[in-house]
C-alpha cells in the first residue's frame, strides 16, 4: 500500500472522526482569551491584543529561583495548552496496530512506511491543534474588537505573569515571527518524543514522561530542557538571561528528527501480537 494511502487512512480515522481534536483546543483558547481580557480590565490596562493573548497562552512562567518563602507555582495555564494535544495523541496508533491498522500494516509488507505514516499524522495533528488554537484566538479578537497589529502590551504581561523587575527586558523589545512558531515546534518534538518512547514502555507512562519533562522545565530555567523553548516569556528577547530562540529551534528539530528515527527502529522490532 502507499505512503499516501496510508498517511489519508491515518489522517481520516485518527485526526478528522477525533473530535477532541476539533473542542478542545477552542475551549482552551477560549478560556485563556476571557480570563487575560478579565485581568487586563482589574489591573485597569489597555485592552489586549492578538499577540497578548497568544503571549498568555504560551507565555508559561518567569523564572524560578528555590528560596525561603518564594513557593513554585505551578504554570496551570501553560499545561492546559500543551499536555492535551500530546494525550490525544497518545493511543491512536497503539490502538490502530490491534485493529483494522494490523491487516493494513501486514499488507504493507514492510514496518517503515506505516511508522512513518503515522509521524505524519502525529505531526498533522498536533499542527491542527495549534492552529485552531490560534484561529479561536483570532475570531476572539475579531468579535471584541481586539487589536490585531498593535505588538504586545509588556506592562500588561509582567503584570499578569508576575515577572520581577531584574527579569524586565526593555520596552522597546521588538516581537519576533518565530516567538509564536517555536513553541509549536517544541509541541511537535514532545509528541514525537512521546510516541516513540511508548514502542518501550506502556503508553500511558510515556504520556508521564513528557509530563514530568515539562514540569522540570517549568521548575529549572535551563538551555537543556525542551519546555523551556515552549514558554515564550523566557526568550531571551522577552527576558533577561532567558534562552536563545535559535538554540531551541535546533534542539526541537534535533528531538523530532531522533525521535522519528529511534522510534523507527524500535518498531522493526515491536511486538505487535504479544504487546499489552
Amino acid at each position: 500500500m502507499k505512503f499516501t494511502k496510508l498517511l489519508w487512512f491515518d489522517l481520516r480515522h485518527g485526526l478528522l472522526e477525533n473530535p477532541q481534536l476539533f473542542l478542545i483546543p477552542v475551549v482552551v483558547a477560549l478560556t485563556s482569551c476571557l480570563t487575560l481580557s478579565a485581568s487586563a480590565a482589574q489591573l485597569n490596562t489597555a485592552g489586549p491584543g492578538f499577540l497578548d493573548f497568544i503571549m498568555y497562552l504560551y507565555g508559561g512562567m518567569d523564572r524560578y529561583i528555590p528560596g525561603p518563602g518564594n513557593l513554585f507555582t505551578f504554570p496551570v495555564g501553560w499545561m492546559a495548552v500543551f499536555l492535551p494535544a500530546a494525550f490525544m495523541t497518545l493511543q491512536y496508533p497503539f490502538q490502530d496496530m490491534q485493529g483494522f491498522g494490523q491487516q493494513i500494516l501486514i499488507r504493507t509488507k514492510g514496518r517503515t512506511a506505516w511508522w512513518l505514516s503515522k509521524c505524519g499524522w502525529n505531526l498533522c495533528s498536533i499542527l491542527f491543534y495549534h492552529g485552531l488554537v490560534f484561529l479561536t484566538t483570532a475570531l476572539f479578537c475579531w468579535v471584541s474588537q481586539a487589536s490585531f497589529f498593535d505588538g504586545f502590551h509588556k506592562p500588561l504581561i509582567y503584570a499578569v505573569f508576575q515577572v520581577q523587575k531584574p527579569d524586565m527586558m526593555p520596552a522597546d523589545t521588538v516581537w519576533h515571527g518565530s516567538m509564536v512558531l517555536l513553541p509549536v515546534l517544541v509541541s511537535l518534538g514532545l509528541s514525537l518524543l512521546q510516541m516513540s518512547l511508548a514502542l518501550f514502555i506502556k503508553p500511558v507512562f510515556s504520556f508521564f514522561a513528557i509530563a514530568s519533562l515539562m514540569i522540570s522545565s517549568a521548575y529549572f530555567t535551563s538551555p537543556y530542557l525542551l519546555g523551556n523553548y515552549g514558554m515564550v516569556l523566557r526568550y531571551h528577547v522577552v527576558m533577561t538571561d532567558g534562552v536563545n530562540i535559535q538554540d531551541g529551534v535546533i534542539l526541537s528539530v534535533a528531538v523530532l528528527l531522533l525521535a522519528v528515527a529511534i522510534g523507527g527502529v524500535g518498531f522493526l522490532h515491536y511486538d505487535i501480537l504479544n504487546r499489552d
